[in-house]
């Protein structure tokens, strides 16, 4: 059995527990006594975007949304009733699909051994036939049906279509009503056995939890040993496909994202972390809460408090994305898009404060458990060691963050959309 490296936070003096079991699995665990509850996280590298892969020779191409179509198919056990079985020891349990990862997941305020045990079991054992497969297809569709329903939704894939043409981003997660025909036993078997692999997977544990405990039940673990094969993407790095769209929608008030998308891209997991930390605090110095741009803004009248500002940077896309309600949202585009371009004021004052805001959402953070436990297991996943935010903001410098922003910024990678009437 692997030896745990102990590594602890030099801010909270809080111990992570690191280790890898003997087929490769990375496991972390988060021993704490200030938690009642114990969250446990499975992080698997397999999302909505891994469309295209070579498996045992074979070029694939898998329909869109059989990412989310495997993850419902491995809760549909009905050998293990997974709800019946965590909810009579009152833990809750759940899974999510994303762009570039699917989580399974469950916070319980006892019975570690039993609860992790059938978490384990659930995402490594398929069980399914033509009949089950046909049956959740109903299921998926109303859910895709209902997700289309939703102004939010249907703008921000909007936005994506205008970024990209050919990237597998620019689909829904959960894919089209008339994706999902496509995907039958067969693709959901070869996915499973070609993702669903020690070495893609991570698991994390938060809570007043015995790290060998959870150790001796890892190494138990019946998930396949071995790398999973690279998914292909198609380079779609050139100017925006297109700079404008149109989502036609009853709303109460039009609705209107914008944003740029990325035109290059970093390979090295903790570059892409530094982009994520550089990207987040620009947008706070310019659209933040105390912003002082913000606040003219809404002084004219242009902007409330509906206005949303992220990034989002994973290994073959990046972009960024501001949504609000306007009853003008042409104007209030072009007003925001001139705000984002202008060169941006920054020195080591602001620089300072941005560093203490960020290393404030840092410590909150561990005062959720489930939060704690994501985290380090996204982390164990891209092989980012513990509290490397710390060392990045120690390092951050203004020229990093004014360079960022050039890049960030620019006039071929502007897109926007109006959701409305």
């Amino acid at each position: 059995m692997s030896d745990f490296e102990v590594i602890t936070d030099p801010v909270l003096g809080e111990e992570i527990w690191l280790t890898r079991t003997s087929k490769g699995l990375p496991l972390r665990v988060l021993p704490s006594q200030r938690f009642a509850e114990i969250a446990a996280v499975v992080s698997i590298g397999y999302g909505s975007t891994d469309l295209g892969f070579d498996l045992n020779g074979e070029k694939r191409r898998s329909p869109e949304g059989v990412a989310h179509y495997l993850e419902h198919k491995l809760f549909e056990d009905e050998d293990l009733h997974v709800f019946e079985r965590f909810g009579q020891r009152g833990a809750d349990v759940n899974a999510m699909t994303g762009f570039t990862r699917t989580t399974y997941y469950f916070t319980a305020t006892s019975m570690l051994e039993e609860n992790l045990d059938d978490l384990l079991t659930l995402v490594s054992k398929l069980h399914i036939t033509d009949e089950n497969v046909d049956k959740e297809r109903g299921i998926i569709e109303q859910e895709i049906r209902m997700y289309e329903d939703s102004p939010e939704y249907r703008g921000f894939f909007d936005l994506l279509r205008c970024f990209y043409g050919e990237h597998p981003v620019r689909n829904p997660v959960g894919g089209t009503v008339e994706s999902i025909q496509g995907i039958d036993v067969e693709e959901l078997t070869a996915c499973h056995r070609a993702f669903y692999r020690t070495g893609n997977a991570a698991l994390a544990v938060a809570g007043p939890v015995d790290p060998k405990i959870v150790l001796e039940l890892a190494e138990a673990w019946e998930l396949p040993e071995g790398a999973a094969p690279a998914s292909k993407f198609p380079e779609d790095l050139a100017a925006v496909r297109s700079a404008s769209g149109h989502s036609k929608m009853t709303v109460a008030r039009p609705r209107l994202l914008l944003g740029f998308k990325d035109r290059d891209l970093l390979t090295d997991p903790l570059e892409r972390r530094d982009r994520q930390l550089h990207s987040q605090i620009i947008l706070d110095r310019i659209l933040g809460g105390s912003s002082e741009i913000r606040e003219d803004l809404h002084q004219r009248g242009l902007l409330d408090d509906s206005l949303s500002a992220s990034y989002m940077g994973e290994r073959s896309f990046g972009f960024t994305v501001l949504a609000c309600e306007t009853e003008e949202p042409e104007k209030l585009a072009g007003v925001l898009k001139e705000v984002l371009m202008q060169p941006m004021q920054i020195d080591e004052e602001h620089l300072e404060r941005a560093r203490r805001r960020a290393l404030g959402q840092y410590v909150r953070s561990f005062d959720s458990l489930s939060s704690l436990a994501f985290g380090q297991g996204e982390e164990a996943l891209e092989g980012i060691k513990p509290f490397a935010l710390i060392e990045r903001l120690e390092k951050l410098s203004c020229a990093e963050l004014v360079e960022r922003h050039r890049e960030m910024f620019r006039e071929d990678s502007y897109a926007m959309v109006v959701v409305g009437g």
